[in-house]
Order: structure tokens, then sequence, then C-alpha cells
């Protein structure tokens, strides 16, 4: 007598195969759509945190006394830059949130930035100067698109008195 699997026995584990092909499927699914919702996330806190960076890159350039530093606009700060005695107007403004301009007496450089909002505030409570500055960088929420995210940096340019 012939030891060999019926139809029927075939039938059934392909069934049964087929059917934890469809469970692995649909976790697999909902893993990947996790993922990828982790994934904008961390982009999106990479920019925020890229843009911050350049920003302040520029704003520590700042030197000479504390009340040359000053937030024009919610989108400008200007200050000073004292270098061998000679005194450079430099000022950043943000464009739009794609760009801002980094200007130094005459020469303007544009930087671009990645679906990002910046805007500058005083983080103190002086009347007389504008320091510390409290940046804060926003971008749309990956999670939902109603809301966004945000970070505040505090600023104070160590060359500044």
């Amino acid at each position: 007598m012939k030891k060999a699997f019926t139809l029927l026995e075939l039938i059934v584990v392909l069934a049964i195969f087929s059917s934890f092909l469809v469970v692995l499927t649909l976790v697999l699914n909902n893993y990947l759509v996790k993922a990828q919702k982790n994934i904008a996330l961390l982009d999106s806190i990479r920019r925020l945190t890229e843009t911050a960076d350049k920003v302040n890159n520029y704003l520590i350039r700042a030197s000479g006394p504390a009340n040359s530093v000053r937030i024009e606009s919610a989108t400008q700060v200007t200050f000073d830059i004292i270098i061998s005695g000679q005194k450079i107007n430099a000022a950043i403004e943000v464009v739009d949130n794609t760009r801002f301009n980094y200007r130094e007496n005459d020469q303007v450089q544009t930087v671009t930035v990645e679906d990002v909002s910046i805007r500058f505030s005083k983080a103190g409570a002086s009347a007389d100067v504008d320091l510390p500055i409290k940046m804060t960088v926003t971008t749309p929420n990956p999670y939902n698109t109603s809301s966004t995210l945000s970070m505040e940096f505090v600023v104070y340019p160590p060359g500044v008195r």
C-alpha cells in the first residue's frame, strides 16, 4: 500500500498555510505603516534641529554690547559683530518656511531650510536689552496635519557682554 497525501489533505494544508500568510501580511503591513510614521516624525525633528542649528551658527557671531542685539520683529534679528575693532552690521531675516537671509553689511547669504517656520522673541524680562533671544522653530506634524511640532531655544551669543 502506498503512503501518499490525498487531495483533501493537500487542500487543508494549503488553506492553513494561506491563513498564516494572510495574518502575517496584515501584521507586517501594520508594522510598516507605523514605521513610516515614525520615520516621518524623526525627519520632522531632524528638520527642526538642523534649522535651529543653522540660525544659531549665525547668532553666535554677535559680539559687542548687549544692546547691539535687537529683535526687530518676529522674523528679524539685527546685531553687531566686532572684529579687530571694526563694527559689522548683521541681520537674520526669515523670508518664508524654506529660507532665511543672513546679512553682513551689504552682503546677503540665503540659507535654505526644509518647511520650517522660524520666530524670534525676547526670553528675558529686561526692557533695556532683547537678550536672551527665544527662537521657536515649527514644522507640520506628520501624525496630525492640523497641528504642528515646535521646539524652543534660548540663545545668548557668547561674544555679547
